[in-house]
This record gives C-alpha cells, sequence and structure tokens, in this order.
C-alpha cells in the first residue's frame, strides 16, 4: 500500500484481483503443493504469479512448451523490469548493485519464467501483446518524461539550495517518478488501467507541466538575473536543454507547435469518439 507502490490496490483493481474476489471459495487454498492450473485455476492470487509452482508441458504446433518451476520465495525471480528507481533497470542490474546472488539470472529468463507461469491460463498471443503493452509503457515513461526530467533537474542544482528537500523542484521531482512514476509502472506490470493512467501518466503529465517546467523557468529567470556569473551560466545551460526537451516531438504540442497533421488526426479521433459516446 502506499503513494508509491500500491501493489495490492492495483491487484484488486486488476481483472486478476477481480476474478480472486469473485471465485476464491473454489481455489485450493490450503494446498501446500501450491501449482498453478491445479490449485489455483479460478483466479491468481499475488502468491500465484510471484511464487508458485508450475507444472512443465510439451509444446504444440500452436503453443510453446511450459517450463517447470519449483515454488519460490524469491519473488524477483519472475519479473523482468525493476520499477522502483526514477528510470526503470533490469532486474539483475540491481541485484548486482545490492550484491544479491540474482545478479546471475537476467531479465530474459525471468520473463520466461513469468510467461511459463501466465501461459497455464492464457495463450501465448496474448501474453506476448502483454509484454508489449508493458514494455511500451515504460519506454514511453523513460523517453517523454524520466530521463529528460533527470537531465533538468540534474542541471538546475546549481540554481538551487544545496541541502536536498529544501527547495521546491525537490519535491516536484521526487513525486513525479517515486509517486505518479511508479504508479504508472506499477498499473502496467499488473493490469491495473486507473493506476497506469489516472493515478500515473495523468498525474505525472499534468504535474511535468503545471509544476515542474514552471519552477524550472522560475529558476532559469532568477539565476539569470543573480548577477553571479556562475549562476548566469547555469541558468543559460538549464534553459538550452529546457528549450530543446519542449521543441522535441513529445511535448512540442505545448509550445503551440504540433504538427499540423498529427493535430488533425487527433481531432477526427475526437470527433469519432464523441459521435460513438454522444447517446
Amino acid at each position: 500500500m502506499g503513494p508509491d507502490h500500491p501493489q495490492k490496490e492495483v491487484y484488486y483493481e486488476s481483472k486478476h484481483g477481480i476474478a480472486f474476489l469473485a471465485f476464491k471459495d473454489k481455489l485450493n487454498m490450503d494446498s501446500s503443493k501450491w501449482i498453478v492450473g491445479e490449485d489455483y485455476s479460478a483466479a491468481p492470487t499475488c502468491a500465484t504469479c510471484h511464487m508458485s509452482a508450475v507444472a512443465g508441458r510439451p509444446g504444440t504446433d500452436e503453443e510453446p512448451p511450459i517450463r517447470a518451476l519449483p515454488v519460490t520465495h524469491d519473488v524477483g525471480m519472475r519479473i523482468s523490469w525493476n520499477n522502483r528507481p526514477a528510470i526503470s533497470v533490469r532486474p539483475e542490474d540491481s541485484d548486482r548493485k545490492m550484491g544479491l546472488p540474482g545478479a546471475d539470472v537476467d531479465w530474459r529468463t525471468r520473463r520466461a519464467n513469468m510467461k511459463s507461469v501466465c501461459l497455464n491460463c492464457h495463450e501465448s498471443q496474448w501474453v506476448d501483446n502483454f509484454y508489449v503493452q508493458y514494455d511500451s509503457l515504460i519506454e514511453l515513461y523513460h523517453r517523454k518524461f524520466a530521463k529528460p526530467g533527470l537531465e533538468l533537474y540534474d542541471l538546475a542544482k546549481p540554481l538551487m539550495r544545496p541541502v536536498n528537500f529544501a527547495n521546491k523542484l525537490d519535491f516536484i521531482w521526487f513525486e513525479l517518478w517515486h509517486h505518479e512514476g511508479r504508479r504508472a509502472r506499477h498499473g502496467a506490470s499488473m493490469m491495473g488501467p486507473d493506476y497506469t493512467h489516472w493515478h500515473g501518466t495523468y498525474e505525472i503529465a499534468m504535474h511535468f507541466y503545471i509544476k515542474f517546467v514552471p519552477e524550472l523557468e522560475h529558476l532559469i529567470e532568477k539565476g539569470k538575473t543573480s548577477g553571479d556569473p556562475q549562476k548566469i551560466a547555469a541558468a543559460e545551460a538549464l534553459a538550452a536543454k529546457l528549450d530543446e526537451v519542449l521543441n522535441s516531438e513529445d511535448h512540442r504540442w505545448y509550445l503551440g507547435r504540433m504538427d499540423p497533421a498529427e493535430q488533425e488526426r487527433r481531432k477526427q479521433a475526437a470527433e469519432e469518439f464523441r459521435k460513438r459516446y454522444e447517446k
């Protein structure tokens, strides 16, 4: 629970959590063997996906084989992104940083482990499509907000008080990646649409444009008029980077510079949406 890691809330709004609440009396919760598809066939719990045993099976012409997996208490062995940092990293990299044995198990192996769990209930195209969607959300978050946001935040540091969280920008950036950024990524990883969008990407975008960018502009103006040559130089460097970011394809709409063809495409999509739901 919590604003930065609401896995419990995401689970209960996902189809997995809804199915669990509807069918939990049909699950073999007292079984000691904990096998996906046998003890957990009506719905998955958190333990189903991250800890339960998997009975292997050979492949067919239509479906790939499923690898057998034992019960595990290392819940990181089936995840392919570590979404704790501002910029998501592969789990073996974070394990290596912390000196954990998982450093020797790459993300592809971990993803294959999770797919073996998924394939007990879903066919392979569905599973592959989920990972396309999940990876796309991570890539979008990185490209549009996390990577440029981190660069801008670092360039702004010479213009701020040197004590962490003694500045307005410290709190804005922290909540962008640590609260909203995590919620979007955790929501996508567990198929919780409200947490992916309304508690995630929507709030990231809103606070990026109405809080983060205006505070950067305030620091730039303050630095340029400070009379301090070092702060003036820092302000000019930050202004140049901000101009580069806002003029990129992801953000130029904010400056009223969206590509006319893209603007027309969005207008048509909005009109079609209104027609579909106007009655």
